[in-house]
């Protein structure tokens, strides 16, 4: 009766342990691809660009990459390139592709894990040299994706600026009302308040309408004198 009850409590104590998530090696991520995974491997190259950081864990970007981009860049220390270049890491996350290559993408600092190399030996501080990517075609190809990407968001700015322009010039603001002109005032007070008409309506009495556009009208009198103003701001 015991031992029964010995193995029943083994059994349960086997059964209530959470099984720990498989850590998955760069080299196999691609395996990965379409479902979360922790991916661990040591950054070799490290991207900056004003749109993303892009950290590399292969030469020349040839394999596995985390993307940081600039909208979620804020969240993570400010050192990123000195704090992750050459250090064992795990992502956990989504893993991607582009164009038959794993890659991920970091939104928060918490998918982020710096792993304890027991087998590394600290390089002093004094002759620590941060170590360059040497240009190949897996690095030029993800240089040309960034820029691609800012030309594509300066090509937007431009558009919607000069969307801005065409509506302000389509909806021009309406003049405010004028300050001098009333019943009464002759042309050249019209034309200093108002400007110069588009188009001038002769009556046959010898009166005249100057038309401003927009429903907006001047009416003279045979005299010369306004006789009625329409259309204006304030009228």
């Amino acid at each position: 009766m015991a031992r029964r009850l010995a193995l029943a409590l083994a059994l349960v104590g086997v059964l209530g342990v959470p099984a720990r998530a498989e850590v998955v090696p760069v080299t196999r991520a691609g395996e990965y691809v379409g479902t979360d995974a922790t991916v661990e491997g040591r950054v070799v190259a490290v991207y900056a660009s004003p749109l993303a950081t892009v950290l590399g864990f292969a030469p020349n970007f040839a394999g596995f990459t985390a993307t940081i981009l600039a909208g979620d860049r804020a969240k993570f220390p400010g050192d990123v390139e000195e704090r992750y270049r050459g250090k064992l890491m795990q992502l956990t996350g989504p893993v991607t592709a582009y164009r038959g290559k794993p890659e991920m993408q970091v939104r928060d600092p918490s998918q982020l894990k710096m792993i304890t190399d027991p087998n590394a030996t600290p390089t002093p501080i004094a002759t620590r040299v941060a170590a360059a990517p040497t240009p190949g075609p897996e690095f030029e190809e993800m240089r040309q994706r960034i820029a691609a990407l800012e030309e594509r968001v300066a090509a937007l700015e431009a558009r919607v600026a000069g969307n801005e322009q065409t509506l302000g010039a389509q909806n021009p603001p309406p003049p405010p009302p004028p300050t001098t002109l009333a019943v009464g005032a002759d042309a050249a007070a019209v034309r200093r308040t108002l400007g110069s008409p588009r188009e001038v309506q002769r009556g046959d009495d010898g009166g005249e309408i100057w038309i401003y556009g927009t429903g907006r009208s001047v009416t003279f009198g045979p005299d010369g004198r306004v006789v009625v103003w329409t259309g204006f701001a304030g009228r």
